[in-house]
């Protein structure tokens, strides 16, 4: 059974910020289900494994290492910054590349890493854009899959996890910039204590 199966989760109301939603091991494990099946597809195709920025550093990190530990040995890996939400919690403009990939996706597979899925407009940007730019396929991989909150048609070929429109920290994830070094992925907004 897939370690996404094996996950139950509440209503989201029922959360309150810090509780924990998916621990680091289960995501390692799944980035690794992933990671299996990614390697079949790819082998020997040197995959173009392209990260959106800030959120899915630490996917990209686990995930590469996996896929070269599976066998995917000839991946290249470049980042795109997105930003959409620039104070917090809410979205205040559409989705806006911030810094530009420095490998050319011309003629080439690529696999866009995301560490959320939420309304679908950062992924169906990018992926309208690398196509556009000579694409031979684009796929797209997110951690965490909220359908809840979609407001464009846009499916990731690969998802870790599908979860309740509830706002996520850690693991890469942040609220206002904090969280990201969280190992878990955890209910946010969480204000850490001072130590």
């Amino acid at each position: 059974m897939s370690v996404s199966n094996s996950l139950q989760f509440k209503n989201a109301n029922e959360y309150k910020p810090g509780d924990m939603l998916i621990p680091h091991e289960l995501i390692k494990e799944r980035i690794k289900e992933l990671a299996i099946n990614i390697t079949k597809k790819y082998k020997g195709k040197k995959l173009l494994v392209v990260g959106i920025l800030k959120g899915a550093f630490k996917v990209m990190d686990d995930l590469t290492s996996e896929l070269h530990r599976q066998g995917l040995t000839d991946l290249q890996i470049s980042f795109i910054t997105m930003k959409s939400y620039p104070d917090g919690t809410k979205a205040k403009y559409e989705p806006q590349i911030v810094q530009d990939m420095d490998i050319s996706p011309e003629g080439r597979q690529v696999l866009l890493v995301d560490d959320v899925l939420d309304t679908g407009k950062s992924l169906q940007v990018i992926h309208k854009l690398i196509k556009s730019r000579g694409a031979g396929r684009v796929e797209a991989l997110a951690l965490v899959d909220k359908p809840e909150r979609r407001q464009v048609d846009f499916k990731a070929d690969y998802v870790g996890f599908t979860i309740p429109n509830i706002w996520l920290q850690g693991y890469g994830m942040d609220t206002g910039e904090i969280g990201r070094g969280e190992p878990n992925i955890i209910v946010g907004p969480f204000s850490y204590p001072l130590l």
